[in-house]
């Protein structure tokens, strides 16, 4: 039986102090990579000197500077673009602030088949559970404001982390995946038009639309240096491309009228939720993203 042939992706953007980190944890990995493709977002930092001197001795690592910042959805689609010149047999994507543990591929590639998305598990730096992969995404009920009804971190504070098998999820973060080619040759790439939030979850979405298997496997693990704080990204710059994706979430995938309306029903709340705080500021962004996640128009507006 032939070895499985991996390409491991990563985007990086001005993170060069963590893609070290990220980079080595790749190259230590028990089970070999293919290649190593490094995908940057046109940094200023010194990324590019890093991925270079690295380069030089190992043949395997490639850099490709995007010229722009396009986001984490513009850089795995030019991953994906760029891989496709090459014969593999699954697709490994990284952002640039994950460190997988040494054998976390060979744990993945253990439990995958030739018809799925595998995840690891992401814990924090401090050993707790981090995994917020959705177990169940609910987008037949009109009622629940979030559709993610259980996540991978929630289940394993139900299970006193006693959760030891593959099991299936709902939706994968592009932060430690194994996508299989035959995923990619069926659904093609990431939607680079999402820029950032949500381009994980769409890509799930239609890989489950398609009848492949997404599956988390608990023997596989990754470290994720930074914390997750997505509240604080809302009266960010992030805040617009976080509620328009959103919206366009549950416009294109609702499995019934209701959900797929109701971006109205939020986009109403939250503004009023806005009057009372006095924050008219945010307003213009509300609707902007409302408007725009028809087609999710994209305009160097509301980009850094």
């Amino acid at each position: 039986m032939k070895m499985p042939r991996v390409i491991c992706i990563i985007v990086t953007f001005n993170r060069e102090h963590l893609l070290q980190q990220t980079l080595d944890a790749v190259l230590n990995q028990t089970f070999p990579l293919q290649n190593i493709i490094v995908i940057d977002n046109n940094s200023f930092d010194n990324t590019r000197s890093l991925v270079s001197k690295l380069s030089e001795n190992n043949p395997k690592i490639e850099y490709h500077n995007t010229g722009a910042n396009i986001g984490g959805a513009g850089g795995f689609h030019r991953g994906f673009a760029i891989a496709s010149k090459y014969k593999y047999d699954y697709l490994w994507l990284m952002d640039d602030d994950l460190k997988p543990e040494i054998e976390c591929l060979y744990n993945l590639i253990s439990s995958a088949t030739e018809h799925g998305i595998y995840q690891p598990i992401r814990i924090n730096v401090d050993g707790s559970c981090a995994e917020l992969s959705p177990v169940v995404y609910d987008l037949k009920n009109p009622f629940f404001m979030n559709p993610k009804r259980l996540s991978v971190i929630n289940l394993y504070k139900r299970m006193n982390n006693a959760v030891y098998s593959p099991f299936d999820i709902h939706g994968v973060p592009f932060e430690g995946p194994l996508i299989s080619r035959d995923v990619i040759q069926c659904i093609g790439y990431p939607n680079p038009n999402f820029f950032i939030f949500y381009d994980d979850l769409d890509y799930s979405l239609r890989a489950r639309k398609a009848g492949f298997e997404i599956k988390c496997i608990p023997s596989a693990r990754a470290v994720r240096l930074l914390k997750n704080n997505q509240r604080s990204d809302l009266t960010s710059w992030k805040g617009y491309f976080m509620f328009r994706n959103l919206f366009y979430i549950h416009r294109t995938y609702g499995e019934n009228i209701f959900v797929r309306l109701k971006p109205f029903l939020l986009v109403l709340g939250y503004l009023v939720f806005l009057i009372f705080r006095f924050k008219f500021n945010q307003v213009p962004t509300i609707l902007s993203a409302f408007k725009d996640s028809r087609k999710l128009d994209n305009s160097e507006l509301h980009k850094p």
